[in-house]
């Protein structure tokens, strides 16, 4: 089951979509109001706060519940970003590509989960922007994931895919993720989750 990142135009222009992706048990989050506005430090803080309320109130009207995650535009955060997030009850963003194991945000007023994206994986980053082959890109994946299933024997990894559907989709590239997929989900020790059942494991794990 994917978590789906869906900004704000999206989810109130399109919403077959909407329910073709609640249809099949995925889950949405919020992701801006669209990949041409992006949060920035030259944001005010009152701006800021009406771009995430704005982000997680069309969501919500969309989907009939709150969002409990957070991608933003490009990652664009400020250093605000996490802080407002915990004030409108996020529970977890994805903006931060520092680290192979979900880590608590600190200084937050609520609990706050970083779920880091494996961005060097991200399919624009390597199909748009460096030009890497499908074939290769699907390497890539199997080969990091050897790695971090390796190290994940005495301490758990996480693994986060983000995938563009206009990128990836393409029927000639679709191959390359079914092999990465198949060759992910084989092991039996592999937790294939939502970001909403990662973060409520870790903070109810004790």
């Amino acid at each position: 089951k994917p978590t789906v990142a869906m900004d704000s135009f999206t989810a109130a222009s399109y919403p077959y979509l909407v329910k073709y992706c609640l249809d099949q048990g995925s889950e949405i989050i919020a992701h801006g109001i669209s990949v041409s506005q992006m949060i920035t430090s030259k944001m005010g803080e009152q701006e800021e706060r009406e771009y995430i309320h704005s982000s997680i109130k069309a969501i919500r009207r969309a989907t009939g519940t709150k969002p409990r995650g957070w991608l933003g535009p490009e990652f664009g955060e400020s250093v605000r970003t996490p802080q407002l997030l915990a004030e409108f009850g996020v529970r977890y963003v994805c903006d931060f590509a520092n680290d192979e194991q979900p880590y608590p945000m600190k200084g937050t007023s609520g609990p706050l989960l970083s779920l880091p994206v494996s961005i060097e994986l991200d399919d624009v980053v390597v199909s748009w922007y460096r030009h890497v082959t499908i074939a290769k890109w699907s390497r890539l994946v199997r080969e990091a994931f050897d790695v971090l299933y390796r190290d994940g024997r005495e301490s758990g990894r996480l693994m986060v895919l983000s995938l563009h559907p206009w990128l990836i989709g393409q029927p000639f590239r679709i191959k390359y993720l079914d092999r990465a997929l198949a060759h992910i989900t084989k092991p039996q020790r592999v937790w294939k989750a939502t970001g909403k059942e990662i973060t409520d494991w870790y903070f109810n794990r004790e």
